[in-house]
């Protein structure tokens, strides 16, 4: 369906349209009265405001969203006194944007929640402060990042964007925690790996309770690396399509073998036989029969004389369930709950007697880790020994795929990592379509109730918004539930929670398929300039037939053009 609304107003050049589907399906409930005072004001201002129709008594929590969507937090909660009634204020600071801003306030017990609107104006950009030293380096440079501006005590965000445009953790596989000073100032300093790539970086920055941010530049000096290329393609492909499986990093001329791994671990044949270009590559390809099981497969790659086996996810979409094999063996791991740097016995059976066993872990975020051990069956095609799980292991579900040599049989269990202090996440079920409703259970959180928000990232690293907060349980977990709308794109999502005290941040990762490409969304402007006085024709397709949407205008100042009319 497509919409097109024609609107004449003098406004500056390039003003921005954007569209938001849905604006108004989910209307806030109102209290007996709210109010704000001032109803516009600057850099200084200190808005008071006041709503009532609370239980009284009860813990009532705010929050602002900003013009552009954002969302921060109003520290501290205040309870409503004996008539329900709440009071509280908030300080517009230095580089706040301009535009409406919404305060809501939301009653813990009565689920009331009142929304009230009012304006910043007047408010310039701030530039925060940074410092980097030195500016740029080889591989194996400390690099110190220095920042001020930010609230005193504030926990802040980093993260760092390679010169490709991927995101790296500062601590891969660690949250970033830090907190600005008395000062609103903070500084650390990262060392730049030997495979780091050559190039302009970015270290990205953002105050999380005052949601001020900036990136700082530095370069990483020295040739480019050739790192080797390892992927599938495509990456989601209905039965029948045709998966080219490509794996760099192998010595060039070895051979190397093959299979796949289906969705319940067990696996089937795939290329018995392939050489090794002068490059290192090893290239083959597998056409998926109509019949293939639907869910998330591993191409893995087996080189001889390296030794070097590389399992690469991919999705095959549609219905078809994993069809059952009278001869998959057993494969039982105990204990199935362990701690990093402990052993666990792994005991298999229903291989060939005497033949040698390949093993492989798989970390929580699908990555194969190289085994070289390969133990061998005994006369009943039996086997048992042990596995110590790396020191440094990620807390979350694990899975152990075990392939015979010989008879190509295969089996697959999973055990749990634990850290002490640490509550396993996780995502049921751990895949599906549109209209797939996920439940999740994050820990680590306050076990006094505390708060936590939740939001979603999808496969192209956007932001999607979550339910309505809601507290932890007394056992420091949170259990939340998402359905996956009609438009949903397929790949590796994370659903996040944060909390609102201990600032814990846990992301769970799970996955959307598809048999189908998402719905697509496109907008245009006719013309897309013009003097004063020209009739600007915007159009926007892709939402649901008698949807309502709202619709504003962004002027190049920041401020906003809002309309109070939707369109069908």
């Amino acid at each position: 369906m497509a919409i097109t609304q024609r609107y004449i107003r003098f406004i500056p050049l390039f003003a921005i349209l954007a569209l938001l589907a849905g604006l108004f399906s989910a209307a806030p409930t109102q209290a007996a009265s709210s109010s704000v005072s001032p109803q516009s004001g600057g850099v200084g201002t200190r808005f008071e405001f006041r709503a009532d129709g609370f239980t009284p008594q009860e813990r009532v929590d705010f929050w602002l969203t900003g013009p552009d969507g954002s969302v921060q937090t109003r520290y501290p909660s205040v309870n409503a006194d004996a008539s329900g009634a709440v009071a509280w204020s908030w300080d517009v600071a230095p580089g706040t944007a301009n535009g409406h801003w919404d305060m809501t306030a939301f009653g813990i017990d009565s689920d009331l929640r009142v929304v009230i609107g009012f304006s910043v104006v007047g408010s310039t950009t701030t530039t925060l402060p940074t410092q980097i030293t030195p500016a740029s380096g080889p591989r194996g440079t400390t690099f110190k990042f220095s920042v001020g501006g930010m609230n005193a005590g504030e926990r802040v965000s980093a993260w760092l964007t390679q010169p490709n445009g991927r995101t790296l953790d500062f601590d891969p596989g660690e949250e970033f925690r830090i907190y600005a000073d008395e000062n609103g100032s903070l500084s650390w300093t990262w060392t730049a790996p030997s495979n780091a790539d050559a190039g302009i970086w970015l270290a990205n920055v953002r105050g999380m309770n005052s949601g001020r941010a900036v990136d700082i530049r530095f370069t990483i000096t020295g040739d480019q690396l050739a790192g080797p290329s390892r992927y599938v393609s495509p990456a989601f492909g209905a039965p029948g399509t045709i998966f080219t499986v490509v794996v760099g990093g192998l010595n060039p001329g070895e051979e190397a073998g093959s299979w796949l791994a289906q969705p319940d671990g067990s696996t089937i044949n795939a290329t018995s036989y392939i050489k090794v270009d002068d490059n290192g590559v090893a290239t083959w390809t597998w056409e998926s029969p109509t019949t293939a099981a639907s869910g998330t497969w591993q191409a893995v790659t087996k080189a001889k004389d390296s030794q070097i086996l590389v399992a690469i996810p991919f999705t095959v979409g549609g219905n078809n369930p994993v069809p059952s094999d009278p001869n998959t063996p057993s494969v039982s791991i105990n204990p199935s709950t362990i701690a990093p740097s402990a052993t666990i016995t792994i005991s298999v059976s229903g291989f060939a007697a005497f033949e040698e066993l390949i093993f492989w872990p798989i970390t929580p975020d699908g990555q194969a880790i190289r085994v070289d051990a390969k133990p061998s069956t005994d006369e009943r095609g039996a086997a048992t020994w042990t596995y110590q799980v790396p020191q440094n292991a990620t807390a979350g579900q694990w899975s152990l795929s075990v392939r015979g040599d010989d008879s190509s049989r295969s089996g697959q269990a999973s055990f749990n990592v634990t850290r002490p202090g640490e509550t396993m996440n996780s995502a049921t079920p751990a895949s599906g379509g549109p209209g797939t409703t996920f439940t999740f259970v994050a820990g680590g959180f306050r076990d006094d109730y505390e708060k936590v928000y939740f939001w979603f990232v999808d496969p192209n690293g956007r932001t999607v918004d979550g339910p309505k907060p809601k507290n932890s349980d007394n056992d420091n977990t949170v259990t939340w539930e998402w359905t996956a709308p009609s438009d949903v794109i397929a790949g590796q999502w994370l659903a996040v929670a944060r909390g609102d005290s201990s600032h814990v941040q846990q992301g769970v990762p799970f996955t959307v398929v598809r048999t189908d490409a998402a719905p697509t969304h496109s907008a245009s402007v006719s013309p897309t300039s013009g003097s004063p006085g020209t009739t600007f024709t915007f159009t926007a397709d892709g939402y649901k037939v008698d949807e309502r949407v709202g619709y504003w205008l962004n002027q190049p100042d920041g401020s906003i053009v809002r309309f109070d009319r939707e369109i069908m």
